[in-house]
């Protein structure tokens, strides 16, 4: 479910997503989001009487450096970069030299790195930990878009819930009922910041990029379950924990 924000964009409530047991995730306690750069006071002070307890930011050091969060009172930060500095990995979007086909290959390498580099694996571990050390307090999880890193950790955290495949798509793909609007202005521009084509791969996600991802830990782990319990130590014990702070029946 979408939340809106004065200056958050894409900010969604995970609760009330069922499982097959009938059970579902609580409402309140489980948010992703776009970076908190353009939070307005009225956000800020939403956020806090929610009772968060963390933030979690997956962005690189320099998307941080940039663009830092505002301080939510209460609330613990965590910076848990998912990704190498996109700068010296990725060309900017601007850059006249960059196609839309080369974007369309880049976020695919982001996927497989985001599947297979240790520094992926480390950031999603803590990014459990963390939800462990909440107790079931509420949690805000986010990158720069709130949309592809911040996925991922969706995808992890509720296929630990048991979650089955489908619901988990239908809510990565949310993401392209917020952000079509910003394509859709992007093609009524006569002069935009950068080709239109390009937009679409920019502002989007696909289905085929979270396809792939799965594709990868199950092509090395054996399903995305196991990849939780050997890579990122989320087992019975951790799982069954989850359950008892995000689930209810």
């Amino acid at each position: 479910m979408f939340l809106t924000f004065e200056g958050i964009e894409n900010v969604r409530d995970l609760g009330g997503l069922l499982r097959v047991d009938g059970a579902k995730t609580k409402s309140g306690v489980l948010l992703r989001a776009g970076r908190l750069e353009h939070a307005t006071d009225g956000d800020i002070r939403r956020l806090a009487d929610m009772g968060l307890a963390a933030v979690i930011d997956f962005r690189d050091p320099g998307e941080l450096l940039r663009a830092p969060d505002r301080e939510v009172p209460g609330a613990a930060f965590h910076h848990l970069p998912a990704l190498p500095d996109l700068s010296k990995n990725f060309k900017p979007v601007d850059d006249d030299s960059y196609t839309a086909e080369e974007v369309r290959r880049d976020f695919r390498r982001i996927y497989g790195y985001l599947a297979q580099s240790v520094e992926a694996q480390e950031a999603y571990a803590a990014f459990f930990r963390v939800l462990l050390a909440s107790e079931g307090k509420p949690v805000l999880w986010h990158c720069t878009q709130g949309k592809d890193r911040t996925g991922v950790a969706a995808l992890l955290l509720l296929t630990a819930l048991g979650i089955d495949e489908e619901t988990i798509l239908r809510d990565y793909l949310l993401t392209n009922e917020f952000t079509g609007p910003i394509l859709q202005s992007f093609e009524r521009m006569e002069e935009p910041p950068f080709p239109k084509d390009m937009a679409r791969e920019v502002f989007l996600v696909f289905e085929e990029n979270l396809k792939f991802y799965v594709n990868c830990l199950e092509l090395e782990y054996g399903s995305v379950t196991n990849y939780l319990e050997l890579a990122l130590g989320v087992g019975p014990e951790e799982i069954e924990t989850l359950e008892k702070y995000y689930l209810e029946w």
